[in-house]
């Protein structure tokens, strides 16, 4: 954007700061529920009321009474937004997301819920090849690796049984509890998509698909207010990217993902059964067409027969056996069906025109998602002409950003994401349990060096869900009336429920 639009805007930012508006002219409520997103949004419309928006809804499988704390949440939505939300977003297919819509949760609750639009990611539009075909592979890969941990835990090792619980963890974001259970009438793994789907399938709530080449959002009733689409990226080999290696390298794993994913289900399923006899196959991945038949069992020689004895069967030699080494492709296979459905999260950036203060909500966008919006651009109107718009330029200008993946090392990228946040304004807020993310092993969440330099690019204006509203000691860095202008625009729920941030 040129200089003297710029300009424009600082001028009408510090207007709009010195006349405040008796209401402030956007609440966010941030649910600190457990681990898991939950953000409703209550803009202030022209004639008194408000333009509600939600951004997902759920919280961890290990979460305790994650029933009840999910109604909880959703009955308190009903209240604040007056049983009126004009749009809910749903971000991507987790149930840390969408849990909140499934039958199991509060589904009930939404049912009473007016609901004027949902938004979805183009990935997920009826009419686009690559969203359907990338759906497809996503189904795939999670019923894959249901399967393989369904044969780890039934293996007779105990070091395959340990890798079970981790693959388990990764399972939980698509609301399967235990494999065993989730599968035994053999039917695919749907509890998260069910709850996702929800609101496409409603009678007369309206669905949307967002695509970040389109000119961004008016929000109705709501004076100088729009919203940018980020994500997802358009480009499949962004959405495939995992995070960089140390000299930036990316990874594109599993090339030709739906026959792979078929494949490596096949065979921990085999796995899992095990053969005519009952027993654990140990011939796996190789197909039973190829297995031998009858019961005869073909001998090598009497000095080869001496020389498996002496090596590959001497006790404390084990580590010479490879049967299992094909089992490795289970942890590729979570991770690789991870990072892909983190990258199609929808990104939004919502924004006031003439303050320019944006309002950044990436879900868990992953590596691929951030480095797309380098690329973006808009051309918009503005009182004095046509003037573009780019994704840098809007992440320069956020002052609320709702951190990526409660978190994590490889959802905020540094020099092109949180250092590109140069706002003296800056807050931001971490969707987080440590405790729930200990009990599904994730030990590092949230990061601490992101959570070091969050709180150096906020002046310590940085709120987690299972924290509490920073002291002024924790605020120092901060001029005496930035602290007491961000003191007094946050609050928290008599019960701990939720934060909720005020802006003019």
């Amino acid at each position: 954007m040129g200089t003297s639009a710029t300009a424009k805007r600082t001028t009408a930012r510090t207007a709009a700061k010195v006349k405040k508006p008796t209401e402030p002219r956007l609440r966010i409520r941030l649910y600190a529920h457990g681990l898991g997103d939950c953000l409703l949004l209550r803009f202030a419309k022209s004639d008194g009321t408000t333009f509600n928006v939600l951004i997902d809804c759920g919280i961890i499988t290990v979460a305790s009474g994650a029933a009840a704390t999910m109604k909880s949440v959703v009955d308190d939505i009903a209240t604040a937004c007056g049983g009126r939300l004009d749009v809910v977003v749903m971000t991507h297919e987790h149930w840390d997301h969408a849990s909140g819509f499934s039958e199991q949760q509060a589904q009930s609750l939404f049912d009473r819920i007016d609901i004027g639009e949902v938004w979805y990611g183009w990935t997920e539009d009826p009419q686009n090849e690559l969203g359907k075909r990338l759906r497809r592979e996503r189904a795939d890969k999670v019923q894959a690796l249901a399967m393989a941990t369904l044969a780890l835990e039934r293996s007779p090792s105990l070091a395959a049984q340990e890798r079970a619980k981790g693959l388990a963890s990764m399972l939980g974001f698509f609301g399967v509890e235990r494999a065993s259970t989730d599968l035994a009438a053999g039917q695919p793994i749907q509890r998260t998509r069910s709850a996702f789907d929800y609101l496409m399938k409603r009678r007369g709530v309206k669905t949307r698909y967002l695509y970040p080449d389109k000119a961004p959002m008016p929000l109705r009733g709501v004076e100088q207010a729009r919203a940018f689409v980020l994500g997802p990226p358009q480009d499949e080999s962004l959405i495939k990217k995992s995070a960089p290696g140390m000299k930036g390298r990316e990874v594109y794993e599993l090339a030709a993902e739906a026959n792979v994913a078929m494949s490596l289900g096949a065979a921990f399923g085999r796995m899992a059964v095990g053969d005519d006899t009952g027993a654990l196959c140990n011939d796996c991945p190789f197909d039973a067409g190829v297995k031998p038949g009858g019961n005869t069992v073909p001998r090598g020689s009497r000095e080869l027969d001496a020389l498996i004895a002496a090596t590959w069967n001497k006790e404390g030699q084990e580590w010479r056996r490879i049967e299992d080494d094909w089992t490795q492709a289970a942890e590729t296979l979570a991770l690789n069906l991870d990072t892909h459905t983190n990258n199609t999260c929808v990104v939004l950036a919502f924004e006031f025109e003439d303050t320019g203060e944006v309002f950044l909500f990436p879900a868990d966008a992953q590596v691929g998602n951030w480095l797309s919006w380098q690329d973006l651009r808009w051309r918009v109107k503005s009182p004095g002409g046509s003037v573009e718009v780019t994704g840098p330029e809007l992440l320069s200008r956020t002052v609320f950003y709702k951190v990526g993946h409660h978190g994590s090392h490889n959802a905020t990228l540094r020099t092109l994401g949180l250092e590109q946040m140069t706002s003296e304004d800056l807050v931001a807020f971490i969707p987080v349990f440590k405790e729930q993310a200990v009990k599904n092993r994730w030990m590092n969440m949230p990061f601490a060096p992101l959570v070091n330099r969050l709180k150096e690019k906020t002046g310590g204006r940085l709120l987690q869900s299972d924290g509490k509203i920073p002291t002024e000691r924790q605020l120092s860095g901060l001029s005496s009336a930035a602290r007491q202008r961000f003191l007094a625009s946050v609050q928290r729920h008599p019960r701990g429920l939720y934060f909720e941030c005020s802006f003019d």
